[in-house]
């Protein structure tokens, strides 16, 4: 989850306030209707394959291209009556390992609406919001910002975490990778 902050993440927020984004939040709040909560409870079931506390390593390059490395922990758990599931990431110095080098908290939903699952990062001030894509054993979403776009693609095994994020600068005809993360099911 530390690649929010190292790479890309003041760069969206200038962009989205740029392109006039701020003016969603002033915007009255939707009207909620009937919940399907099983709809709901069976499109969170499909990310079971998350759930758990992981411990690994991996790795980013900052915008000037130097790779810095890190260790990194993910308690991922279900949340309220197990439609919400909570990703709790911390990245630490692998020099110092008494050192936080990043904090971050997601949110996944499914809004039974739409029938799009939501997933909403919070790190260091920044929020961001997009729309994963959910597969077998894999998440993947996309931050969009109008400029670059960065996609992170998560796959999974029954003891595995990998995770690479990649950017693009071309709507998408070329990628490269920026980020890599290996974690191991510790439960």
């Amino acid at each position: 989850m530390r690649r929010l902050i190292r790479l890309i993440v003041p760069l969206s927020c200038l962009l989205a306030l740029a392109t006039g984004a701020h003016a969603e939040a002033s915007s009255p709040a939707p009207t909620v209707g009937v919940q399907d909560v099983p709809t709901q409870a069976a499109a969170m079931q499909r990310l079971t394959f998350m759930v758990g506390f992981w411990a690994g390593s991996g790795w980013n390059l900052t915008p000037a291209g130097v790779r810095q490395d890190f260790v990194q922990t993910e308690h991922v758990k279900y949340q309220a009556s197990n439609l919400v599931i909570s990703v709790e990431g911390e990245g630490r110095d692998p020099a110092d390992l008494r050192r936080v080098v990043d904090s971050a908290l997601a949110v996944i939903n499914f809004n039974d609406t739409t029938s799009q699952y939501r997933w909403e990062a919070f790190s260091q001030g920044f929020v961001t919001v997009a729309t994963p894509v959910v597969g077998t054993n894999t998440f993947q979403w996309s931050l969009v910002t109008g400029g670059p776009t960065i996609r992170y693609t998560l796959t999974f095994t029954a003891t595995t975490w990998h995770e690479i994020g990649e950017v693009t600068l071309d709507g998408g005809t070329t990628w490269h990778q920026n980020f890599q993360m290996d974690l191991y099911r510790i439960h």
